[in-house]
């Protein structure tokens, strides 16, 4: 495999996400805007790109408490507990996690470097990278509702790269983001009841094929 190809498929793998332009932060948190008739997810304002060739959302129930699950999914040192095959991860900014935090970490042994775009504490995060030519948009919402917490990810990717098997990239983008709620889920679940995490489920990031672009953009 050559290098091209292993950073294309370390993008799939771990469903790294890329941008190059987002829109402004606006007054709102959390919540749905409706573009062209097609609803997606919002963090102040920031949405995926819209017209992006791939984009996925996974959306779990978790049963346990907001602020567990928040603190999962912030706590990025401590990814390596629940989601290891995109670690070493660390956090560069020190502090809570805000908008301008930097993060870095590593997907399929590549090095990248990600910016927080947005955040609304316990209701959502913006967050981008770019990655060899992929320019992408990941959101993270929480919901508390009946029962327990509707959390969601959605996540575009635009390019070359990502245009050149549009449905190879619909399809590792589908199930990553799928494989990373279930994780998400399985550890806050697991943890609000004193249990160990759940086994990971069999599609793990490093077990997912991923078809690879013919270009590089």
């Amino acid at each position: 495999m050559t290098s091209r190809n292993k950073v294309v498929q370390g993008v799939a793998v771990a469903a790294v996400v890329t941008a190059t332009a987002l829109s402004a932060p606006s007054p709102a948190a959390a919540h749905e805007a409706k573009p062209g008739g097609r609803t997606h997810q919002a963090c102040r304002g920031v949405t995926v790109d819209r017209s992006a060739p791939v984009i996925s959302r996974a959306t779990v129930l978790i049963k346990a408490p907001l602020t567990t699950i928040w603190h999962l999914h912030t706590d990025i040192d401590a990814w390596d507990t629940w989601i290891p095959e995109i670690t070493p991860a660390r956090k560069k900014t020190p502090g809570p996690l805000r908008q301008g935090s930097v993060f870095e970490w590593s997907p399929q042994n590549m090095h990248v470097t990600s910016t927080v775009k947005s955040v609304a504490p316990r209701r959502c995060t913006a967050w981008a990278a770019p990655v060899n030519g992929i320019d992408g948009i990941h959101l993270f919402t929480f919901e508390q509702v009946k029962g327990g917490v509707l959390a969601t990810t959605e996540e575009s990717w635009a390019g070359a790269p990502a245009e050149a098997d549009v449905p190879g990239n619909q399809t590792a983008l589908d199930t990553g983001l799928a494989d990373w709620m279930k994780r998400l889920k399985n550890t806050a679940e697991s943890t609000s009841c004193g249990k160990p995490p759940a086994a990971a489920p069999a599609a793990s990031f490093a077990q997912r094929p991923a078809r690879q672009p013919t270009t590089q953009g």
